[in-house]
């Protein structure tokens, strides 16, 4: 094997098209490291949902030609016999059994044409390792399985789920335990979450390190920003993400500095009925514009074009996820503002690097003093130097990452 140019077989459901969060920290990884010279097949589910639309041109073009994309949408064989629902928990529906028997099958069929030197896996879905499971022990490949969120879903911290020691089903229990045995090696975006997963599943013990999510510097912006008016932008899906701590904090930041409607917030995703209900109930509707969900490369220029780029984080008592979006939000330079638990990798990233301010996602007030602090620096014309993220590039560049990825390949080799 060369090191720089290692050949390896992925397993991604959520890959491409890049249409939500995991697919785009994917894509985004593919994209570096066919720029590496990386030789790659990868084989990905076609009948996911989405976030942004779907699209397969542009950026993401050169993808298209290592991609197998697969459906589950017929059954046949062996899986009828798995109808029942003792055998399908560990893998959450019969769909996702069928696209890992159909994952497993065209993996088969690439290791008998290509030589390569590792099997990756990608979860979430949880089911994104089963194909690896299977190859990894039948052809004798080094396998490094990636952890984006805890599996199996049930034991994330709530309001995922219910907590590390949740009770589970016997498969999915066994299926997980497997993973974390058989796996040459094991990756997580962050610290946190490799030590809570680790707590209930020490099968990986010595044999773990993080690697965080990519930035591209094909992404990258360093427009020098000043908008007439104050702006912040929120982009993504909300789902347990409840805007509305973030919302009163904008509210009683009007209220303390008695600005009227002298500021915007953008909030670019699907427009929920509950986000308007809450924007007219703070009357905030002449503050508050809701964009309908924009392309990845759109909704990059408009956080660009902001002030202040807005994450926010449900209400966790310990924030042991690394979301995406941050570094998304990195490529970006602009300030950050993080509304996150007081504990948890945001706050460790921000209070260790500066980059924008950390304000608890559980105090409106927090948020209102925290935009004050940002709006007082942007008054003053030093918002960016006081608070930009553009130093933070090099901690999640193309050439941090890929070599990460690539001492743990020569640690394997040896």
């Amino acid at each position: 094997m060369s090191s720089d140019r290692p050949r390896i077989l992925m397993f991604a459901p959520l890959c491409y098209p890049p249409t939500g969060s995991e697919a785009i920290a994917t894509a985004k990884l593919l994209l570096a490291a066919l720029d590496a010279k990386w030789e790659l097949d990868v084989v990905c589910q076609a009948d996911f949902g989405q976030y942004y639309p779907a699209t397969g041109d542009g950026v993401w073009e050169s993808i298209t030609g290592i991609v197998h994309s697969i459906g589950a949408s017929k059954s046949s064989g062996v899986l009828r016999r798995f109808r029942h629902r003792s055998a399908t928990t560990a893998f959450g529906s019969l769909q996702s059994l069928r696209w890992a028997k159909k994952a497993s099958s065209i993996g088969s069929r690439l290791l008998s044409r290509r030589k390569y030197d590792f099997i990756l896996s990608r979860a979430t879905p949880q089911y994104g390792h089963l194909p690896a499971l299977v190859l990894s022990r039948s052809s004798g490949l080094p396998w490094i399985a990636n952890w984006s969120d805890p599996i199996p879903p049930a034991q994330a911290p709530p309001p995922y789920g219910r907590g590390p020691h949740a009770a589970v089903p016997f498969y999915v229990r066994q299926y997980c335990v497997a993973v974390a045995r058989r796996a040459t090696w094991h990756t997580f975006p962050c610290n946190r979450l490799l030590r809570y997963v680790s707590s209930y599943l020490p099968h990986m013990a010595g044999k773990s390190s993080v690697i965080p999510h990519i930035a591209l510097g094909r992404f990258r912006s360093d427009l020098a920003v000043k908008n007439s008016k104050f702006s912040m932008c929120y982009a993504g899906s909300l789902g347990f993400r409840n805007p509305d701590v973030f919302l009163k904090g904008v509210r009683a930041f009007l209220d303390r500095m008695r600005l009227g409607e002298d500021i915007r917030v953008t909030f670019v995703g699907p427009p929920l009925e509950s986000l308007r209900a809450t924007v007219s109930h703070l009357n905030l509707d002449g503050v508050v514009s809701i964009e309908g969900t924009k392309s990845y490369e759109v909704t990059q220029e408009i956080l660009a074009r902001a002030d202040v780029s807005v994450v926010l984080e449900p209400s966790f008592d310990e924030g042991i996820f690394f979301p995406s979006k941050f570094v998304d939000l990195v490529q970006t330079g602009r300030p950050i503002l993080a509304v996150s638990p007081v504990e948890g990798t945001l706050s460790d990233i921000v209070l260790t690097n500066g980059g924008g301010i950390v304000a608890n996602c559980r105090s409106s007030d927090a948020v209102a003093q925290a935009i004050e602090r940002l709006y007082s620096a942007w008054a003053a014309g030093t918002l960016d130097s006081d608070y930009g993220s553009t130093h933070l590039f090099s901690l999640f560049s193309e050439e941090h990452v890929l070599g990460q990825y690539s001492e743990i390949f020569e640690r394997i080799r040896n």
